[in-house]
């Protein structure tokens, strides 16, 4: 394979005087009249002197700038929570995280504000394990999550049920204390993230004109930068996504549901809730059946655990919530108005006692029906959005291009400030991946939003005329197909990037003359580097580089949810 020797080409034309005087170049891209200033060529200069191949592979060179850049960032991938069942799935979830990192930022925000949402929505509500549902729903961002008020033959009350009896207070109890998982640091996390941290200091510390800076481990290392927050954000959420045993957990906890028994007979005590029916309040709901297809998610992105996809759970679970919220809500109210659920006199609790005594809390399943909706009429069900989730949403959109941007622009501005100056080959392929992934955010977030027309825990979706459901289906699913295949595009030219920056691939007349940017008449070659062009380079990026991880990190600190310490009261 051909190669081309820059150094022998620029003193060559540096022998001949007719040649220097019409191509060598200062670091600008002046013309000199002194061939003592001469450290570049113009791009001319280059075509007729220069060979068009790039400069020769050195392997050693290559090992060590993979070893030392590229390779902690690639383990620290394996760090990523996934939990799906199958492999291909956890693999996709490493590609969709590389090729759109703007979109695994937004689903870890997105989960943090959904954790301080619903605490705060559950803070003003004082009835039975109301605290307790914090710790359940919270741990549930990772579940297709599904709440039911009735039966599907409309006689049972299974949420009623589920709040209001004092024989379910052993569920959410049992719920909180084996949903609340918590994975702490193990010896492997801290060695991954302290290596890519430690690459990456090593990597500033280089950037010193007496080391002549290496321009292209610094712009591999800002690229990748954003790759730890997600990490580290993902270790302090510690999210329940092991899909098989999180779905065992469910159902062993429904198990041990109670319900409310329907009829004319007021002493009827409550029942197993499996002795009557399969249905349960809160359950993992099954997106596909062996027979039929789904309709309202095309990609199933819903159902797949790795909490990179909370961004396609966020809505329904929120709808969820509120609808639990909701019910708590109209209890307690109702409670602090001594009303109990048969219509009996209430029984005051004695020093020592629960503030609600369980014989309060009981009473036929249409009475615990009307018991948990506000002023006894039913709850308005025409609300597509759960309240305060555009504001989750554009909070998280916004720390998710933040970030996204913060380490990609610096990346770029480090490889347009490396001489020559200019939008070359490698800040141009950057730049494309920051914008890439951008775009594929959009276009999946939009396919999530206009999949909520027809989601089944939508209310409005039953109105929708069979045409205009048909529409919805079909667009909300090319978007998110659409972005899916800018992210796994992306992802496989982001790693083939750094593997051609690290071959000198990159390294030839046309990338590093910075034609993309200047143009073929005005483009040069810097070929000498010099103490004042690596001084020019190091300024903006090596300003900017600290402040990333300070920001990403703050952001966690101030917005990651507090330890789960289930407390087993039951008020």
């Amino acid at each position: 394979m051909s190669s081309t020797n820059f150094d022998q080409c620029l003193a060559t034309v540096k022998a001949n005087d007719t040649l220097w005087r019409t191509g060598g170049t200062d670091a600008t891209g002046n013309l000199v009249d002194d061939v003592s200033r001469i450290v570049g060529l113009t791009y001319s200069m280059c075509v007729s002197q220069c060979g068009s191949a790039p400069i020769p592979f050195d392997f050693a060179s290559f090992s060590t700038q993979f070893s030392s850049f590229m390779l902690p960032f690639l383990a620290l991938t394996a760090q990523l929570p996934f939990g799906a069942p199958n492999h291909f799935d956890n693999f996709a979830t490493i590609m969709l995280t590389i090729g759109s990192p703007t979109l695994a930022i937004f689903s870890l925000m997105i989960t943090i504000f959904n954790s301080r949402w619903i605490q705060w929505r559950f803070e003003r509500i004082a009835y039975p394990n109301s605290n307790l549902a914090v710790i359940v729903l919270d741990n549930l961002q990772e579940s297709l999550l599904r709440v039911k008020q009735r039966s599907f033959d409309g006689r049972l009350s299974l949420l009623a049920s589920q709040i209001v009896l004092p024989q379910n207070d052993q569920w959410w109890q049992r719920g909180a204390a084996t949903l609340a998982f918590t994975h702490t640091w193990s010896m492997s996390n801290i060695a991954s993230v302290g290596w890519a941290i430690i690459a990456y200091i090593f990597t500033i510390a280089s950037m010193t004109p007496s080391t002549g800076m290496d321009g292209i481990g610094f712009t591999v290392a800002c690229a990748w930068l954003w790759l730890l927050p997600v990490v580290v954000g993902w270790l302090q959420m510690s999210p329940n996504c092991d899909e098989v045993k999180l779905r065992a957990k469910v159902a062993a906890l429904n198990e041990t549901a109670y319900i409310c028994r329907s009829g004319d007979d007021p002493a009827a005590l409550p029942v197993l809730a499996y002795e009557l029916t399969d249905e349960h309040a809160i359950e993992w709901f099954y997106l596909l059946s062996e027979l039929t297809k789904p309709i309202d998610c095309d990609t199933i992105d819903e159902s797949r655990s790795p909490p990179f996809y909370n961004y396609a759970r966020m809505f329904p679970w929120a709808r969820s919530v509120e609808e639990i919220a909701l019910a708590f809500e109209a209890a307690s109210i109702r409670a602090s108005k001594r009303l109990t659920i048969n219509g009996s006199l209430w029984t005051p609790s004695t020093p020592g006692s629960p503030p609600i005594l369980p014989c309060n809390r009981l009473g036929k399943a249409e009475d615990a029906a009307i018991y948990i909706l506000p002023d006894g009429n039913p709850q308005p069900r025409d609300k597509c959005w759960a309240p305060g989730v555009w504001r989750r949403v554009s909070y998280s959109g916004i720390v998710a291009c933040t970030v996204q941007w913060s380490c990609t622009g610096s990346a770029v501005l480090a490889a347009w400030m490396t001489p020559t100056i200019g939008l070359g080959c490698h800040s141009a392929a950057l730049l494309q991946h920051g914008i890439l992934s951008t775009i594929s955010f959009t276009t999946i977030l939009a396919g999530e939003i206009i999949a909520q027309r027809h989601h089944p825990t939508n209310p409005l979706s039953y109105s929708l005329s069979p045409s205009s459901h048909k529409r919805h289906v079909k667009l909300s699913a090319l978007c998110r197909r659409v972005g899916k295949i800018i992210a796994w595009v992306n992802a496989c030219m982001f790693l083939a990037l750094d593997l051609i920056s690290f071959s000198n691939l990159f390294d030839n007349r046309f990338c590093a003359s910075a034609v993309m940017g200047r143009g073929a008449h005005t483009a040069f070659n810097v070929i000498c580097m010099t103490v004042r062009c690596t001084q020019r380079v190091g300024g903006s990026p090596l300003l900017l580089s600290p402040l990333r991880p300070h920001f990403c990190f703050g952001s966690l600190s101030l917005f990651s949810r507090p330890p789960k310490k289930p407390s087993f009261t039951t008020i």
